[in-house]
């Protein structure tokens, strides 16, 4: 999907100021310009931010390997001996690539720019810390081979490119393009010179053999001090003004600290959103299994209740038959009738000594009264009548032991025992 012009706007530092360039129609286009006098943090909203030259340091470093996984170490003993090797944390501070490979007699050799972040530069980034870092000189297009000279936010700068690649860059010290800077840009020139192969056979192929002439990009150079340069440096100049920036094809990895912990955060801030997204999932598909059990189970429960509806409408009369049928079951049951019972417990009385005076049947518990000869045929029979085969459906016990009754002079003795029903409960 193609991008929308306004999608990318482009923080860049200018001659005097900050710059805002949108993309529109494929091409940048400058929207609004800040000078340093207004203070504050430019463009809160730019999607991309452009170093300053002035808040880097570039470092040219010749080696004899390409091999990615020695690259790294070869760079970091270079940074560490000149003392500018960043600190580990948040960020990335230190960027490096091969910008040019030569062929030698000992082999190639390559040429790596190291770029460090100053981590004491105060960048007015970004209020979201824009999505593309990389540094001013490459959103230009620079001229091949050459010396370029411009402005950024007052103060001179320069770059030098070898080839298509840009392979150093600086900040001056100078604000004015005069004699003072000419000067400057020479000794900045000397210090390249030992940065090429330590072999004087290769002499020729150090940085600065490939310079074919100088471009100032300012309006207001004066043109004794081009002349002066052109003299000093024993190279072409042209005067120019800066063209406009352009969108790189790859960018640097460099990444300021603040940005890193911001975006950390942010990270950070989505999982724990995430997390509780999720939570709440789960909670919403819990509450779902939840309702969608308990509206299954109450609609069983509303249907056992329709078949038990049912099933009290076409059986519910067998309830109250049951009650009627135990009512009236000892009438008719022949082995609960009370002749039946009366019949059973005179067949366990002898022939004499003992007779009933009351037989009287309640429910499911049968009274006895009775009178005996003297206590011991009343006990006889009593446990006669306990140990009954025809009566062993019922429980026996005395409510009173045969004892003889006083009031008559024969030592008659009289006794109460009373029987329950072992598989039944009174009515």
């Amino acid at each position: 999907m193609a991008k929308k012009d306004g999608d990318i706007t482009l923080c860049f530092p200018g001659e005097n100021g900050w710059e805002l360039w949108v993309e529109q129609s494929g091409r940048l286009v400058l929207s609004e310009t800040r000078s340093l006098e207004e203070g504050g943090e430019p463009f809160q909203s730019a999607s991309h931010y452009a170093f300053p030259v002035n808040s880097v340091f570039a470092v040219p470093i010749w080696t004899a390997t390409g091999s990615p996984e020695m690259l790294g170490s070869l760079v970091e003993m270079q940074l560490e001996k000149s003392g500018l090797k960043p600190e580990s944390g948040s960020g990335r501070m230190l960027d490096y690539r091969t910008v040019q490979t030569i062929d030698t007699e000992e082999g190639n050799r390559n040429l790596i720019l190291a770029t460090v972040l100053n981590s004491d530069y105060q960048h007015p980034l970004p209020n979201q810390g824009a999505r593309e870092f990389d540094v001013s000189a490459r959103f230009l297009n620079l001229p091949g081979n050459h010396i370029v000279i411009w402005r950024e936010l007052g103060r001179l700068v320069g770059g030098l490119t070898r080839g298509g690649e840009l392979v150093y860059f600086q900040g001056l010290n100078s604000i004015e393009f005069d004699s003072a800077a000419v000067q400057e840009i020479r000794c900045v020139l000397l210090g390249l010179e030992g940065a090429g192969p330590v072999s004087n056979e290769e002499k020729s192929q150090d940085i600065l053999s490939q310079i074919s002439g100088i471009h100032v990009w300012l309006e207001d150079a004066d043109e004794s001090v081009v002349s002066e340069l052109q003299q000093a440096l024993d190279l072409d100049t042209i005067i120019a003004l800066r063209p406009d920036p352009v969108l790189p094809s790859d960018y640097s990895g460099l990444l300021p600290s603040v940005v890193a912990v911001q975006r950390e955060q942010k990270q950070r801030a989505q999982m724990i959103r995430n997390v509780v997204l999720a939570l709440a999932a789960c909670y919403l598909v819990f509450l779902g299994v939840y309702f969608f059990n308990h509206f299954k189970v109450e609609q069983e429960r509303e249907t056992l209740s329709a078949k038990i509806n049912g099933l009290d409408e076409e059986l519910g009369w067998i309830g109250p038959f049951e009650k009627k049928w135990r009512e009236i079951e000892p009438v008719i049951n022949g082995q609960t009738h009370p002749s039946e019972l009366l019949h059973r417990c005179t067949l366990q009385l002898p022939a004499k000594d003992v007779r009933f005076t009351s037989f009287a049947v309640k429910g499911n518990t049968i009274t006895i009264i009775g009178e005996c000869r003297d206590p011991n045929a009343g006990r006889r029979f009593g446990a006669k009548l306990m140990s009954a085969a025809a009566m062993s459906d019922y429980s026996w016990e005395w409510l009173q032991r045969p004892t003889v009754n006083t009031r008559l002079k024969d030592g008659t003795a009289t006794f109460r025992l009373q029987g329950g029903y072992r598989f039944g409960n009174d009515a």
